[in-house]
């Protein structure tokens, strides 16, 4: 069930339920001290009639030896007010030979209890004001209510009774003379409880509901932060995995695009040291060092991406412009890759002069160039260079398979390849990741899309003035 609820109905449960089990002990707490308040108030207001209604009209030697007709009535006169305005149920005064000396019921007057005083009466002869609440379904009776047979009438009538005995003592005397023993109806004063217990109950009820609203948004807000930082944990552990991943990849790609050319190096060098011993011919010799030529020179375009790209992300490489024919650049470039002995090239670029970096835009060419030899399984190439306004437009095609619309933005991430398949040369994969870097470097953008009549379009726009001055191509 738990389970099911909202994170924010979670949050607020576990907001709400401490306050809940706090507001409960209190509210229980605030009202036993009422209570208990209530009782010592009733208690008070007892021992006060004691003192000011009946020690006024007694004596001690009277106590002793009995009330006449007039001193009861007198008393009955005294009394009259807090019997019939129900502030007391029941009037007994005791003397010290537990004996009943005056009681508002006449009937009572003179008895006594045969098993001597009860234990409330001697704690009250012996100077200790005593006090409980008895009911109609106590079934622990005072050994001395046997005196008191009105007792159960007067729990009838009113359901719960406040018992109170006051010692009475006169003059000088330490020890009590007798004994006032008073009924209390308890209803007013569970009445005045009940009440002050509403109001406790209201105010905790406002000043709990305001605290949930002061901590709730602090407990939503700290939520909230572990929300957060769990989600930052989670994109930093995805982070670590792509990385690991990444590494692998790269580690992979390179020992692979490293091996190759360095077997071949090896060999080719092998060959050529033997070459008097295995006849080989000046025709052969020659084909050997342009094998070992290529392979170095793949090895270095190798170095040089991975150097770059580390380059790039310490953010330490600004390009250095000057007057550029890009034609003739993109020419040498060609020349340069070897790419016209291997695919047909077609050429589209007049002379055009623009401020570039020579040396990253001409590696940028190669990078596109090694790229569409690798991955493109068609026959032709384009190369174009067409001036647009602010810039000009570098753009390499080929006639094969194209790229699929959802790789077109990835592939210029560095060790990413186009395909998922892999050839007998997948590459690094980070030579595009030059081409966007170094376009960037220079204001402008690198794209892929398809080429009228299929294949890829790689395309390149590099800002920069067109000038009339030239700076040696390199």
């Amino acid at each position: 069930m738990f389970s099911k609820l909202s994170l924010l109905q979670k949050v607020a449960l576990a907001a709400a339920l401490p306050i809940l089990v706090l507001g409960f002990v209190l509210q229980r707490g605030l009202e036993a001290q009422v209570r208990q308040r209530a009782l010592a108030n009733a208690v008070a207001s007892t021992k006060l009639i004691a003192t000011l209604g009946i020690q006024p009209q007694l004596s001690s030697a009277e106590l002793t030896s009995g009330l006449n007709d007039q001193q009861v009535a007198a008393l009955d006169h005294a009394l009259a007010g807090a019997t019939q305005g129900g502030q007391l149920a029941r009037i007994k005064i005791w003397n010290r030979d537990a004996t009943i000396v005056y009681s508002d019921d006449h009937s009572l007057i003179g008895r006594s209890s045969s098993d001597g005083p009860s234990e409330s009466l001697a704690e009250a002869l012996g100077g200790e004001t005593h006090s409980e609440l008895i009911s109609a379904n106590d079934p622990d009776e005072d050994a001395g209510e046997e005196a008191d047979v009105g007792t159960e009438k007067l729990l009838d009538s009113y359901g719960e009774l406040l018992e109170v005995y006051t010692p009475l003592t006169f003059g000088r005397a330490q020890a009590p003379a007798g004994v006032f023993e008073m009924y209390v109806p308890y209803g007013p004063t569970e009445a005045t409880v009940a009440r002050d217990v509403h109001r406790i109950e209201f105010l905790l009820l406002i000043g709990f509901a305001t605290l949930y609203l002061v901590l709730l948004p602090i407990v939503l807000g700290a939520s909230r932060q572990l929300r957060k930082q769990a989600q930052i944990e989670r994109e930093a552990a995805e982070r670590l995995r792509q990385a690991d991943e990444l590494k692998n990849s790269f580690l992979t790609a390179v020992s692979h695009e490293l091996r190759t050319p360095l077997s071949n190096v090896l060999g080719i060098a092998v060959s050529l040291k033997q070459a008097d011993q295995i006849g080989l011919s000046h025709e052969d010799v020659q084909d050997l060092t342009g094998r070992l030529e290529a392979n170095a020179r793949k090895l270095s375009r190798l170095l040089s991406d991975l150097l770059d790209l580390d380059r790039l992300a310490q953010g330490i490489i600004e390009p250095r412009r000057a007057p550029t024919d890009i034609a003739e650049l993109v020419r040498h470039a060609i020349e340069d890759s070897g790419a016209a002995e291997r695919r047909t090239v077609h050429v589209e670029a007049d002379p055009l002069v623009i401020e570039i970096d020579a040396a990253k835009v001409e590696r940028i060419v190669e990078n596109l160039l090694v790229n569409a030899l690798r991955h493109a399984d068609g026959t032709d190439l384009w190369v174009r260079v067409m001036p647009e306004p602010g810039g000009v437009l570098l753009a390499v095609e080929d006639d094969g398979a194209g790229v699929p619309e959802e790789l077109r933005t990835g592939i210029f991430e560095a060790f990413r390849h186009g395909r998922d398949v892999q050839s007998h040369a997948p590459g690094v994969g980070v030579g595009l990741s030059i081409v966007s870097n170094f376009a960037q470097l220079h204001g402008g953008r690198a794209w892929v899309e398809e080429r009228a009549g299929g294949g890829a379009s790689f395309r390149v726009f590099l800002p920069g003035a067109v000038t009339s001055e030239l700076a040696p191509v390199g």
